[in-house]
């Protein structure tokens, strides 16, 4: 028997039994279906299923990182397929990942790993994740997510104590109402009043303006919807926007009714700083669709929409974005909302397009950056990472940078921590910084 170290997922339903009891046909088809996608995305961060039991799933994968990936964007997934179906027939997921050494016998996985995966995932929140202690270790500085510390549990059939840390879905001890989709949603009609437009957002795609008929009723979450028109209010640009938008930030309080981006922005800010999420979340949609290449405002907004909704629902924001209003700033953003080497060969892909575009230089050589590939860091990740750093520092001194940062103060931010890496690395590779040769190959 072939023994190896591998990162073990196991998944179940939660209430199955009660799901069956109460429609075994229409529960059937739901778990075929999730079953399909949850096989794409295990195959996508290069795992594969070894392992089923009625609503039970086994998983290996070669790396916790990619593991644990993978269970975000499926509890994603489920989270947004059952914010638009009743509350008594949703499926909702348990997952729990160890990593240890198991025993491959045929296409089975069996050994310790596997079970105390099995366990974890009893511990899991409805629609959440348990980790175990290497897990968390192995995963918390590469994926920025809130992950709580449980401490040592006694499970079954485990003959020591397991050290396990939880995700919990973003809807875990929130009231029922709120559970059940009167909260922000990308599948709720928005009634964005502020740009005169109603937007239906989902897995998929936005149902825009003008393909969906006059509201007659006000919507649950946010009053009377205006009526749908076939072009949106326009939205003014001011000839210095960046100058508007300090003195905004210098004078404080919030604009009422904003028509340019730095007012919108301005009041996004105070709406998120007030914990004001629905609001927030008005302004920045408002302003994405202006069709700007200022990339602070989308960097907030993608932030705010995987907070509340997850990447998954983050990804298809931008993907519709990137094909309603294309601009270098959605292309780049959409481009974030990848992992790993999907995302930088997005990157590569838009500086190819655009090699004059300053942000994506910058955001690739975090792709290369110690920080982010931690002791795996090559010399050719060096490389890059220099490379790209010193196209983002010739920017900023030929004066092409600023004009893509409403807020002057994330440029100054940016151009500051790119000085100091690029430094770092010039250092170690002996040499002392010039002005970056103009050709870059990634």
């Amino acid at each position: 028997m072939k023994r190896k170290v591998a990162a073990i997922l196991a998944a179940d339903i939660v209430g199955y039994s009660r799901l069956m009891a109460e429609d075994e046909d229409g529960t059937l088809r739901q778990l075929a279906a999730y079953r399909n996608v949850l096989d794409d995305f295990v195959v996508h961060h290069r795992g594969r299923v070894f392992n089923t039991a009625g609503d039970s799933i086994m998983c290996e994968f070669d790396s916790a990182v990619e593991t644990t990936r993978a269970a975000i964007e499926i509890q994603d997934y489920m989270r947004a397929q059952n914010l638009a179906s009743p509350d008594g027939t949703r499926l909702q997921f348990r997952i729990g990942i160890s990593v240890g050494e198991v025993v491959e016998r045929q296409d089975d996985l069996l050994g310790m790993a596997v079970n105390i995966a099995a366990r974890l995932e009893a511990l899991a929140p409805p629609g959440g994740i348990c980790l175990s202690r290497a897990v968390h270790e192995a995963v918390a500085s590469q994926i920025a997510v809130p992950f709580e510390d449980i401490g040592e549990r006694q499970v079954k059939n485990i003959p020591f104590p397991v050290h396990a840390y939880t995700l919990a879905g973003p809807d875990e001890g929130a009231p029922e109402p709120q559970r059940s989709g009167r909260r922000f949603s990308s599948h709720l009609t928005l009634a964005l009043a502020g740009a005169g437009l109603i937007v239906l957002t989902g897995v998929a795609g936005l149902v825009l303006q003008g393909r969906l008929p006059e509201p007659t009723e006000p919507t649950a979450a946010f009053g009377p919807a205006p009526p749908v028109r076939q072009a949106a209010q326009p939205l003014l640009l001011p000839a210095d926007p960046i100058e508007v938008f300090s003195r905004l930030v210098q004078r404080g309080g919030q604009v009422e009714d904003p028509t340019s981006a730095p007012g919108l922005y301005h009041n996004a800010l105070l709406f998120e700083a007030k914990g004001e999420s629905i609001g927030a979340h008005r302004a920045y949609y408002a302003l994405a669709r202006m069709g700007l290449e200022f990339i602070d405002p989308h960097l907030r907004y993608a932030a705010l929409v995987r907070a509340h909704e997850g990447r998954f629902i983050a990804r298809q924001v931008y993907a519709e974005l990137n094909e309603d209003v294309p601009t270098r700033a959605t292309a780049l953003i959409h481009a974030l909302q990848f992992d790993g080497a999907e995302r930088t060969a997005k990157l590569n892909a838009l500086i190819e397009k655009h090699p004059d575009y300053a942000p994506a230089y910058y955001l690739l050589a975090e792709e290369h950056s110690e920080e982010r590939t931690g002791r795996l860091q090559t010399a050719e990740d060096r490389r890059i990472e220099r490379a790209a750093l010193g196209e983002f520092l010739r920017a900023h001194q030929d004066g092409r940078l600023a004009q893509f940062f409403l807020d002057q103060a994330v440029a100054a931010e940016w151009v500051d921590r790119a000085h100091k890496r690029h430094a770092r690395l010039e250092v170690s590779a002996g040499s002392v910084w010039a002005p970056p040769a103009a050709d870059f190959e990634p």
